[in-house]
């Protein structure tokens, strides 16, 4: 069974060898989906709580990117490493990580499972 969490932020960047638009200076808000794969617990009935998600993605993820210029984080910030930052922000101490979501823009997603 894999439960999936939203998480949100917004940050600035720019892709210095991008040929168009996205060399310069701009922002996103991104959507993130964290995804954990297990069997639910026979006392909870749950994988996971939701609940124990956030403060883990606060303290890894969301203070480190959320009102940041990603550049300062990830410097080369496109969808497909902010995705896999995440995922090695999270690997070690969420176990079951299964997959990592990031929507750069409403239809611009990428989907990022630790390969």
């Amino acid at each position: 069974m894999i439960i999936r969490k939203e998480y949100r932020f917004e940050s600035a960047h720019f892709i210095y060898n991008h040929p168009g638009k996205c060399k310069n200076l701009h922002g996103h808000s991104y959507r993130c989906f964290v995804s954990i794969q297990g069997t639910p617990d026979a006392t909870t009935g749950m994988v996971m709580d939701f609940d124990h998600l956030d403060p883990i993605l606060e303290e890894r993820v969301l203070s480190k990117l959320d009102h940041r210029f990603l550049n300062d984080v990830i410097p080369l910030s496109t969808a497909e490493n902010i995705s896999k930052w995440i995922w090695d922000q999270l690997v070690d101490v969420l176990p079951g990580l299964h997959q990592i979501e990031v929507y750069e823009t409403v239809d611009n997603c990428v989907i990022y499972q630790g390969h």
